[in-house]
């Protein structure tokens, strides 16, 4: 009888310990990256309203519109912001999905007649960052930005960034 001799494997070399400490860094630099992204995305969505022109806003409103009217129950209302003045709300999330609904923002300055724009396309759960910016042209108009943002990661169904130019001596936005 033949004696079958088995074949020893290779054993593979170990590890080196800077292969170790790439490894090991590595995967801590990802599950760090994750957390903050996870702390980012779950933190309260907000509307910011800056005023940076030189004429006192009465008031600023905003609410999200569809085809057939308002969306949302409660306006968001900004009263009396004077030059360099900046206030806030926080926003609970807001089911817009299937809607296509627009950011309607009402504003009107003091001895000025009141304008409105609607803006973005908001078309999926909405809860982030909503900023309303006014600031100064040169030629005595006034520059309204408008921004919506979802967090770290953006989504294709809502898109707001938007800028219009105020003409407040002919009483009309220009697009």
């Amino acid at each position: 009888m033949k004696k079958i001799k088995a074949k020893k494997k290779p054993q593979k070399a170990p590890m080196k310990n800077s292969t170790k400490i790439i490894l090991y860094s590595t995967a801590g630099i990802i599950l760090l990256a994750v957390i903050i992204l996870m702390s980012i995305e779950s933190t309260a969505g907000k509307i910011t309203v800056r005023n940076n022109s030189d004429i006192k806003l009465e008031y600023v409103k905003a609410y999200f519109v569809g085809s057939e009217g308002s969306l949302t129950e409660d306006e968001m209302l900004f009263e009396n912001l004077e030059k360099g003045e900046t206030s806030e709300l926080l926003l609970d999330k807001i089911d817009l999905a299937y809607s296509e609904a627009n950011l309607e923002v009402r504003f009107k300055f003091e001895g000025y007649d009141e304008l409105f724009v609607d803006s973005g396309y908001f078309n999926d759960v909405f809860k982030g960052k909503i900023s309303v910016r006014f600031d100064n042209t040169h030629d005595d108009k006034v520059l309204l930005k408008i921004k919506a943002s979802t967090g770290v990661i953006p989504s294709p169904q809502i898109s707001c960034n938007e800028e219009h130019i105020v003409n407040l001596a002919e009483g009309y936005v220009e697009e």
